[in-house]
């Protein structure tokens, strides 16, 4: 194998460093005062209008001069009856988002009503609703009976009725 020399690099003379000139530059303006604290956001008031503190008020069911009445103030429930104190306890409560299904051949007209302690609520299908905790756990747990009611009818309820009637 033939040896390969290596190439013989000059050696550069060492130039003087350059350093750069130094520059002043003005110090930067502030854009925030110093009173007022940096990391945090300034706090707005927002003004609660009485519908966002009584939501549940456009679902309330109640009879008015004979007239079955759904939402506004003339459904509130009487003062000092057990139906307000529940309202109260309801409107404390945590809010939790639920979609509550429709039947496909039910008509969109009927609402899912739901009562407690005489507070009645009349809740619209297949729409998103925002209603507290206790509600929530209700709803569900009707559907939930109301799936294992009817599962005995249904065809897919064991493989041996589903290979029979398929």
């Amino acid at each position: 194998m033939p040896r390969i020399k290596k190439a013989k690099v000059p050696k550069v003379k060492d130039e003087p460093k350059l350093e750069p000139a130094p520059v002043s530059m003005p110090e930067p303006e502030k854009l925030v005062p110093q009173d007022e604290p940096k990391l945090e956001a300034p706090v707005q008031e927002v003004a609660k209008s009485p519908e966002d503190s009584d939501y549940l008020r456009k679902y309330q069911y109640k009879n008015v001069n004979n007239n079955p009445t759904v939402g506004g103030s003339l459904t509130d429930p009487d003062p000092g009856s057990k139906a307000e104190i529940m309202k109260k306890g309801l409107l404390s409560q945590q809010r939790v988002s639920i979609f509550v299904p429709k039947a496909e051949t039910e008509d969109p007209k009927i609402k899912l009503s739901v009562t407690l302690n005489g507070y009645r609520l009349d809740l619209p299908k297949n729409v998103y609703l925002e209603v507290p905790l206790q509600i929530a756990e209700v709803i569900r747990e009707s559907l939930n009976q109301q799936a294992s009611a009817l599962l005995p009818f249904q065809i897919n309820r064991n493989k041996a009725t589903e290979s029979a009637l398929s």
